[in-house]
């Protein structure tokens, strides 16, 4: 089997029939294996991703971002893939960096690859640059690697980062919670530059900036002191 053929490309999908069409497409082109969690949406967003040929899953009632990819990575552990491409399903993620992700993970460059945005911070709102700044500071210094973005929902994770890994954060906190666990756990982390088709504002978006934000921040206090029971590398 191919490297390509062990990959898939997970999407939490909430509400997003107007965009999601599109989403699919760009990636057919690079990835074969797609799954689609809707999570409890009250739009077309199911049966477009059926029309357009992958897999989904459904959640009957909105249970945050987190939950979805929750679900997502249980299905797609359980399906044998090695390894999982996330992208939003808004269309903020360019496909075209795919190759990029998996030429990094058939190299072994790392466990986590990020698409790092850092370079278009500058462009977000106010708060969510501030924040982001200074969580990369603050994550960079707890797991001991330097990274410029700790909050992109575009990267590639290792099965094996994934297999045991207890997360319970339910919205867009989970992937802070995801890196700091699994850098604690010994995995390593890297980043490609990518660069998005939007940085900020798109009214598509369900990020809520004061609430996402306090709920981010206070994930990094929870798993500042988590230890890891577990199997540790």
């Amino acid at each position: 089997m191919n490297a390509r053929a062990r990959i898939a490309v997970l999407i939490p999908a909430y509400n997003a029939a107007a965009s999601l069409r599109g989403v699919i497409e760009g990636i057919k082109e690079y990835v074969p294996s797609i799954l689609v969690v809707d999570d409890g949406s009250t739009d077309a967003t199911a049966e477009i991703a059926l029309a357009a040929g992958v897999h989904v899953l459904r959640h009957q009632i909105n249970r945050g971002k987190g939950v979805a990819l929750r679900t997502g990575f249980w299905f797609l552990l359980h399906q044998g893939y090695r390894a999982i491409i996330t992208m939003d399903a808004d269309g903020q993620h360019d496909p075209s960096y795919i190759p990029l992700f998996i030429d990094a993970y058939k190299k072994g460059k790392g466990d986590i690859i990020i698409g790092s945005r850092a370079a278009e911070f500058h462009a977000m709102s106010w708060l969510r640059r501030f924040w982001n700044r200074l969580g990369v500071k603050a994550v960079s210094k707890l797991i001991g690697t330097p990274l410029t973005d700790t909050q992109s929902g575009y990267r590639l994770i290792k099965a094996e980062v994934l297999q045991g890994l207890p997360l319970r954060a339910a919205g867009y906190e989970v992937e802070l919670e995801l890196l700091i666990k699994a850098c604690k756990r010994g995995h390593r982390v890297v980043e490609i530059k990518v660069t998005t088709l939007y940085i900020d504002g798109r009214p598509s978006s369900h990020f809520r900036p004061v609430r996402d934000t306090w709920l981010v921040c206070r994930t990094f206090l929870q798993e500042f002191f988590w230890r890891d029971h577990g199997n540790v590398r």
